[in-house]
């Protein structure tokens, strides 16, 4: 009787340790997400944008700006650093001169995005935030409060 008791609590034991295993692992997901499989092929970086926390410094994700010069249009994505895998919210935006203002903004697992719009020859605002688990808000480093985000021209 004692062995089988015994026995139950190294499997129960080695049960927990797997689960525990398990959830570290989802904790530190890697991001299978690129801001080229968002926004499509002919689309190449023109800035990006670092999130940090605003307390710790950590980094939480990126702000991307794609451009495709063939077809005239930019793509915005926030790529998540950190808790890539979990729903957090995360928003990316994209404001072309004369269009509406493209918004992507919800509880994401591994990005927000893409906005696009039409952008050649003219001037966009772009820029994102991405949310902790504890819901607060922390703003890309750039973010220029008077206009929302950065200008970039094309």
């Amino acid at each position: 009787m004692y062995r089988t008791i015994g026995r139950i609590g190294i499997a129960l034991a080695v049960a927990v340790g797997l689960v525990a295993g398990a959830g570290a692992a989802a904790q530190a997901a890697t991001n299978p997400v690129t801001p080229q499989s968002l926004c499509g092929l002919g689309y190449t970086a023109q800035d990006q944008d670092p999130i940090h926390h605003a307390q710790t410094g950590e980094l939480l994700g990126t702000v991307y700006l794609m451009y495709n010069p063939v077809v005239g249009y930019g793509c915005t994505v926030t790529i998540k650093s950190a808790y890539a895998g979990s729903l957090t919210r995360t928003q990316v935006y994209l404001a072309a001169q004369y269009l509406p203002t493209q918004v992507d903004d919800g509880d994401r697992l591994w990005a927000a995005g893409p906005a696009r719009a039409y952008v050649k020859g003219g001037c966009t605002i772009w820029g994102g935030f991405m949310a902790d688990p504890a819901g607060t808000i922390h703003y890309h480093d750039r973010a220029n409060p008077a206009i929302g985000g950065i200008g970039t021209c094309f």
